[in-house]
């Protein structure tokens, strides 16, 4: 069965994404690109938790390099739950979520990107993308 929790560009869940984290660098100037995503179903009476422990064990994300050695590398991306946090975030870290997380938009889970191309290569970097653990859904 597949879950109905994922990735969305929206906080009300209506958009998901399905894509890896797409960002163009500019090769004169690079700079850091911010964006915010939501973790979450918009499907009634759902509850997602780590299927390693449910309940006790977070669920967590992490940052996927497809392409290892070329392109932009994992550590090019932090992930925080504010905006504050991606400050002091450190790039390619697993970023733990909540160890329960019901469904609904109400309770979808801000988490915030940043991404800094070290390479300085110009272009549309597609190498990256955000991945959870083995996860459990369950209806409440």
């Amino acid at each position: 069965m597949s879950l109905s929790f994922g990735f969305f560009s929206d906080s009300a869940l209506t958009t998901a994404i399905s894509s890896p984290l797409q960002f163009i660098q500019a090769v004169s100037s690079p700079t850091a690109e911010d964006k915010t995503i939501y973790f979450g179903s918009a499907t009634a009476s759902r509850v997602c938790e780590a299927d390693s422990n449910p309940g006790v064990d977070a669920v967590t994300v992490s940052i996927v390099d497809s392409a290892g050695g070329s392109g932009s590398p994992a550590t090019d991306v932090k992930l925080a739950l504010s905006s504050v946090g991606l400050g002091s975030a450190t790039g390619g870290a697993t970023l733990a979520l909540p160890a329960t997380i019901n469904s609904g938009s109400a309770n979808a889970i801000p988490i915030y990107v940043r991404v800094l191309d070290s390479t300085h290569a110009g272009g549309l970097n597609l190498d990256l993308s955000l991945q959870t653990n083995t996860l459990l859904e369950t209806p409440v």
